[in-house]
């Protein structure tokens, strides 16, 4: 019998495949440019796209104002501009994000009645590891409300970028172990849904986080190129429900939406062909796309007519009333 931690598994695990195809996609597009297959498999992206987008829209962003959704992909869009700072990124592309975070200023100005925040405070949070915890630094974060848990010694809390370097300059020991603080609270909800709670999983990601921070020159336990990844992945959900809602409530912000969206899309795909392709599994990018949309119907069906006992069925059935082009796909096979 299933349970709420199934459950959560599940939708875990269809996000990730989802993401994993769009990558696939990406590269069979690359590798497959000026063939009868190109329409097929750029369709199959967008179409990866959209279900990701639906999976979080569901529940996350439909209680949402289309003014709200605006805010957010502003936030979202200076967020990744630096992001792209911190991982030393090109001075054009931080400029491209900030640009299109001014764009999306004004194609909300086209909507009626939508006034957004232009310039929001963005802060970039870190999941970070404190060594020999201090007295001070323990007040501080009380004082602060900011949430910690204890470990090794010391302890992992989420703080803003901006604090580390102070701290490291009053000699505590600060390791970033998640440039993505969410990837932490995941990692702890997992295993507190366990019965009994699990902490097994928790503590030996934070220990092998731990040392590849130590034997890094930049105190980093992640990977920079994947964070990107991810945060431009998440900022093509955000700007998928954007154009979705705007598409009905209004059509003249949702027009002015368009470039922008297919600018973030080519960005996008740069990171996703840049990647590395995983070491299993298929080794062409177009038999990859296909085994990975098999898995996904095969996931989604079984989890779209399972009772919904943790509040994500919508989320499942969306997925699986997008449908598939499986078959536009398996007509490009060799």
């Amino acid at each position: 019998m299933v349970d709420r931690a199934d459950h959560i598994a599940a939708f875990d695990q269809i996000a990730d495949l989802l993401r994993t195809a769009a990558a696939a996609n990406a590269r069979a597009l690359a590798a497959n440019r000026g063939t009868i297959a190109e329409a097929d498999i750029e369709r199959q992206l967008e179409h990866s796209l959209d279900r990701l987008a639906a999976m979080y829209g569901r529940g996350l962003f439909e209680g949402l104002s289309a003014q709200e959704l605006f805010d957010t992909a502003i936030e979202t869009e200076l967020r990744l501009a630096l992001e792209l700072r911190a991982a030393g990124g090109s001075a054009p592309a931080i400029a491209a994000a900030v640009a299109r975070a001014g764009a999306l200023v004004d194609a909300a100005r086209r909507g009626v009645r939508l006034r957004v925040r232009a310039n929001p405070a963005v802060t970039i949070r870190r999941g970070v590891y404190i060594e020999a915890l201090r007295p001070a630094v323990r007040a501080a974060l009380h004082a602060e409300r900011e949430p910690y848990v204890a470990w090794q010694g010391g302890i992992v809390a989420i703080l803003p970028e901006a604090d580390l370097a102070a701290l490291r300059t009053k000699g505590d020991e600060v390791d970033v172990l998640f440039l993505d603080p969410d990837e932490l609270l995941d990692l702890d909800t997992r295993g507190a849904m366990q019965v009994p709670p699990d902490r097994a999983a928790m503590d030996g990601e934070l220990a092998r986080r731990l040392a590849v921070a130590r034997a890094s020159a930049d105190r980093v336990g992640d990977s920079r190129d994947r964070h990107l990844r991810r945060q431009l992945l998440r900022h093509t959900v955000v700007l998928r429900n954007l154009r979705d809602r705007l598409a009905a409530e209004h059509p003249a912000a949702h027009a002015a939406l368009q470039p922008i969206l297919a600018e973030h899309r080519a960005v996008l795909e740069s990171a996703l062909v840049a990647a590395p392709p995983p070491r299993t599994g298929p080794g062409d990018p177009l038999d990859a796309s296909i085994e990975h949309e098999r898995e996904l119907q095969r996931l989604v069906a079984r989890w779209a007519a399972e009772p919904d006992i943790a509040g994500f069925g919508a989320r499942f059935t969306a997925v699986a009333a997008a449908g598939t082009h499986l078959a536009d796909l398996e007509r490009h096979r060799p």
